[in-house]
């Protein structure tokens, strides 16, 4: 499960459940669809569907999302993920 959300500065926070390790060059990979991808690692990868309609234009309009791993009310880590925009991320899945 995941939320994305925008601050009044209108910058965007995912925030998801802690994972096994740390990120090593972490990337938000959207092609404006429902579907996204972030990039921890090369063995960590967590995949979001559902993104809703309304953030879409967000996403793509971004250069960063800042994720938030977090496990109740405790943050586990923090890290910038540049967007990266692909024609389908889909296939990147397969």
């Amino acid at each position: 499960m995941y939320r994305i959300l925008q601050n009044q500065d209108n910058d965007l926070l995912l925030v998801i459940e802690p994972q096994d390790c740390e990120p090593d060059g972490p990337m938000f990979i959207y092609d404006g669809g429902d579907t996204a991808l972030l990039f921890r690692d090369w063995g960590s990868n967590v995949r979001l569907n559902g993104i809703s309609p309304e953030t879409s234009p967000e996403l793509l309009n971004a250069k960063v999302i800042y994720v938030v791993e977090m496990s109740g009310d405790e943050i586990a880590r923090e890290y910038a993920a540049p967007i990266r925009i692909v024609r389908d991320v889909k296939s990147l899945m397969a």
